[in-house]
Formats: structure tokens, C-alpha cells, sequence
């Protein structure tokens, strides 16, 4: 796509030139000629720098810019927007009159009560650890399906049955699991409904196995297995062919009819799976209560309780979302960011960047001045005096661990003086974060430390050492590109830090930073043009 605006006061509509190079469905098409634009929320945020430099600044007044920013603007006209829905919720709860409300309500949260032990349940016998010794070929599998009512309001839940075949695990991206908490897959041969979309892709939806559908061999999660049977059937070689599929899938009714009466055998979690965990324990004497009150509940055996029960399941969820939109309500008529205002200025105050009367202090001028990096770390760092006992290379090496984003999967360890260097760096970003989770602010500390990399370090230690671009690149897997744009990142820190130091009358770690910028500054990392 590709053509101009009109100019305003002069055309009166502009020219767009479409060119169409594959089918497209015509909803699509139109979108995109008709189509609205996409909405423009504001994502402004509240940070340190920013609200030193409006304390430090005599007619400076935070809670005025918060008061006049645009999120506050879009905060304020999405009130009536919310009175209306409240108004409208409320009158379709109003409309919904149920018989019994009191003994309806408690048989509800016995219900939710009995599913969230359930789970509880499931997750405990059916983690990993406990169940993969017993996901051989050919065990029957009870798995849960899906179907089109909105909730399931019994504790019997939708189940059939399918014969596992295999099982896998599946690549997990998290670093910190531990393989016994990893995802597996086990596939399993079910009956499924298969339909098909308009571009031919297809979709499988696993059902009754007296339902119609396919036999077909379908990956499940382990969340979707309800539970083991003790029995294990042989299972052909080849499953390719449908009428293979088919003979197993007959086979498993043969020998859910034989133990129609007293029901296929599963294995027993205590005793065949060793599972040997207090919650399970305490989880399973809770629902067998459950259970019993289930039994001896008044409104148990009430006429058409299922369709009651989704009459009040849709009445607590309309309850539910006024009570979301009244909260939102709520925070849109107070001032935007009021409580983290509140927040960081106790953090301020607590690492002596500001008085209690909001005067801006030495180590708050400071941070005043860096915008391209973490402002309370890397004061904190510089006031530690790691800036000022670490050589100019060293320097210049630690500083890279603020301006680089990226993650490497194999990056080289750096060297032992600068890896001391980059311990004093975590510890320092660890108490700041620490303290700003003491005073109310929304931070997970361990990812706030490990957003400090030190892939890099080597890299640029060598760079300030007069090695050349070829020779640095030898030395790591980034691309060039990446380097360049992080070292010239830390230009920018730099000349923020000598600003720093030059308010405080740091001259010696001015002079630091002013060399550590010649150093770095030079050849084709600062190039006008790369296109020489």
C-alpha cells in the first residue's frame, strides 16, 4: 500500500494505491479500505527522572502533570461510557428473578469449592513426577472434553475414553523450570469431530466415543487427562489407516461394556502411583465431605436445578463485572498514578535523593541528569564510589550492562575484574529493587537484577581498549548492528553521567567519563553513514 494525505485546506480527499498480489476474503478487503483506525492510548508512565526534575523545578508540580497528561484526559471521558454498561448490567441482573436464591448460593460454592479441590487433585496426581512412568502405549486414558454448554454445573464431568499411544515433552522457553515440572504431550487415539475452515485448515474437537466422528490420534496436555485405568490393550503398529484406527477404537467399547457395571479400573494414586503428598491427602477427605453434603443438600433433587444453576451462574457473573467497572470507576476519578506517585517519592526519601519537604538532594541532582538508563541504580552505583575506584575500560564495560536488552543464550563469562565489577552492579540493582517493593511499588526484583546483562561486557572492555570492530565481533554472537546501537547507547550515558558529575563538582570522574567517551567514541561505530 502505499500513497499520500491530502493536503489540508487544498485537496479534498487523499490517493491510495492498493496493490493486491493474493486472494483475500472481501471482510477482509474492506477493512482495510473502510476500516477504523486503530485507537491511540496514551502510554505514559511515571519514572524517577522525570519526577526529580519536576521537584527540582520551582514552579514543578507532579500531580498537576499528572492532572493535565493525556491518560488522565482519556481516564476522565471513559466515565460515562461506564455508567452507561453499569447501568445497563445491573438492569439485566435486575431482570433475572431466581427462586431459592439463598439455597441455590450455598449448593453454587459448594460446587466451586468441589472443582477447585478437583483441580487441586488432579495437578497433584497428574504432574509430571508421578505420572509419566504410567503413560505407556496402549493404557486406556479417561480425558476430558469439551462441549457447547457455557458451564457444567454437576460434579460429573463431560469424560471419554481414548488409548495413549505416546507421549513427548514439549520445549519450555522458561529458564528457571525444573524438569519435573515440564510439559509433556501424550497423544492419544479418541474420537474427534473434525471440520474444516475456509482455507482447508483443519480442526479437531475430541467426543463422545459413541459420538460421530473420526478416530484419530490427537495430542493432549496432561490438564486434559482425567485419570489412568489400570488396563493396557495392544495396540497395532501401523495406525495409519482409518479402519485400523477404527478396530481400536471398538476395542476400547469392549472393554468399557465389560466394566459397564462397576467401572473400568483406574490406578489408585496412593497405591500405584506412590503418591505421597499431605495436600493430596487433605484435598481428597475434603471432597469426599463435599460429596456427602452434595447428597444431603435440600435443593439437590429441585426441578430443572442445572438450568437454575446457570441463571445464578450468570447473575454472579454480571456481579462480577459491575464490581470490575465500579473499580475502574473508582480509579478513573482519582488522579492517574496517585498511589505510585505516593510510592516513589517515599523511595526517594528513603535513598536520600529528596528531603521530607521535597527538596531535590546532591545524589537526587544526579539522577536528574541520566534519562537513558536506570537512574536510581546507577546513582547509587556512582555514589558507591564502583565508578570512581574502576579503571576507564572498566567503566565503560560496566556501563554496557544498562544499555543492553538483548539475551544471549551462550554468552562468554567475563573476566574476573570485571565480573566483580558486574556482582556490585546486581547486589546495588537488588536493594534498589527491594527497597521499592518495601514502599508499594509494583516490581518483581529478580527480573529488575537479571535486565542488567553482562553479555556484552567483553566486548565493549576490548572496544575501549583500541581493538578493532572485526576483533570485537570475534568475540560475541551479536550482530553488528545490535553492538553499534548499544554503543552508542552508552555515548549517551556517558555524556549524561559527565553532566552528572559536573552538577555535583565531581571533577576527577568527569574527567573519567570524558576520557572513557574518547575511547569509545571512533571508526565505523560513530560513522555518519554506514553506506561508505
Amino acid at each position: 500500500m502505499s500513497g499520500r494525505a491530502g493536503r489540508r485546506g487544498i485537496d479534498l480527499r487523499g490517493i491510495c494505491i492498493l496493490m493486491v498480489d493474493e486472494k483475500m476474503e472481501p471482510s477482509t478487503a474492506k477493512m482495510m479500505l473502510k476500516g477504523s483506525a486503530d485507537s491511540l492510548n496514551s502510554a505514559f508512565h511515571l519514572s524517577y527522572n522525570m519526577l526529580l526534575n519536576q521537584m527540582r523545578s520551582e514552579d514543578g508540580d507532579p500531580e498537576k502533570l499528572l492532572r493535565h497528561s493525556f491518560y488522565q484526559f482519556q481516564a476522565d471521558r471513559s466515565l460515562p461510557d461506564l455508567e452507561k454498561q453499569i447501568k445497563e448490567l445491573e438492569s439485566e441482573r435486575n431482570s433475572m428473578v431466581i427462586e431459592e436464591a439463598e439455597s441455590l448460593k450455598d449448593y453454587y460454592d459448594l460446587l466451586q469449592q468441589h472443582r477447585s479441590l478437583k483441580k487441586d487433585v488432579h495437578d497433584i496426581v497428574l504432574s509430571p513426577k508421578h505420572v509419566l512412568p504410567f503413560l505407556q502405549p496402549g493404557r486406556l486414558v479417561r480425558i476430558e472434553y469439551s462441549t457447547d454448554e457455557p458451564a457444567n454445573f454437576s460434579i460429573d464431568e463431560n469424560v471419554t475414553w481414548g488409548i495413549i499411544i505416546n507421549f513427548e515433552k514439549v520445549k519450555s522457553h522458561g529458564e528457571d523450570k525444573r524438569p519435573e515440572d515440564s510439559d509433556y504431550t501424550v497423544d492419544v487415539l479418541t474420537r474427534c469431530s473434525v471440520t474444516k475452515d475456509n482455507s482447508g485448515k483443519k480442526t479437531m474437537k475430541v467426543v463422545p466415543l459413541k459420538a460421530r466422528g473420526e478416530p484419530v490420534v490427537v495430542s493432549l496436555s496432561l490438564s486434559q487427562i482425567d485419570g489412568l485405568s489400570s488396563i493396557r490393550m495392544y495396540i497395532p503398529k501401523d495406525l495409519i489407516p482409518v479402519e485400523v484406527r477404527e478396530n481400536t477404537l471398538r476395542k476400547v467399547e469392549e472393554v468399557l461394556l465389560r466394566f459397564a457395571k462397576d467401572g473400568v479400573p483406574l490406578l489408585d494414586p496412593e497405591e500405584d502411583m506412590k503418591v505421597q503428598s499431605k495436600s493430596f491427602r487433605k484435598a481428597t477427605r475434603r471432597i469426599e465431605a463435599l460429596e456427602s453434603l452434595f447428597e444431603k443438600h435440600d435443593i439437590r433433587n429441585s426441578p430443572h436445578i442445572q438450568q437454575k444453576l446457570k441463571v445464578f451462574h450468570a447473575k454472579q457473573e454480571l456481579s462480577a463485572k459491575i464490581k470490575s467497572i465500579k473499580k475502574t470507576m473508582r480509579s478513573s476519578t482519582a488522579l492517574a498514578f496517585k498511589d505510585e506517585l505516593k510510592a516513589r517519592k517515599r523511595v526517594l526519601r528513603r535513598l536520600g535523593y529528596v528531603t521530607s519537604d521535597d527538596v531535590v538532594e546532591v545524589k537526587g541532582k544526579v539522577a536528574c541528569e541520566i534519562s537513558s538508563a536506570d537512574e536510581l541504580t546507577l546513582t547509587e552505583l556512582m555514589f558507591s564510589g564502583a565508578l570512581k575506584d574502576a579503571t576507564v575500560e572498566q567503566v565503560v564495560a560496566l556501563l554496557s550492562c544498562f544499555v543492553w536488552q538483548e539475551k544471549l543464550q551462550d554468552a562468554p563469562k567475563p573476566r574476573e575484574e570485571l565480573d566483580l565489577l558486574f556482582y556490585q552492579l546486581q547486589e546495588t540493582a537488588r536493594r534498589v529493587a527491594n527497597l521499592q517493593l518495601e514502599c508499594k511499588i509494583q516490581i518483581d526484583v529478580e527480573s529488575f537484577v537479571n535486565s542488567f546483562r553482562p553479555d556484552i561486557m567483553e566486548a565493549v572492555y576490548s572496544w575501549a581498549r583500541g581493538s578493532k570492530f572485526y576483533q570485537i565481533m570475534e568475540m560475541t554472537q551479536v550482530f553488528e548492528g545490535s553492538l553499534i546501537r548499544a554503543i552508542r547507547r552508552l555515548e549517551e550515558v556517558l555524556q549524561q553521567l559527565i553532566l552528572a558529575s559536573k552538577s555535583i563538582g565531581e571533577t576527577e570522574l568527569e574527567a573519567k567519563l570524558e576520557e572513557a567517551v574518547n575511547k569509545i567514541k571512533r571508526d565505523i561505530v560513530f560513522a555518519a553513514s554506514l553506506y561508505l
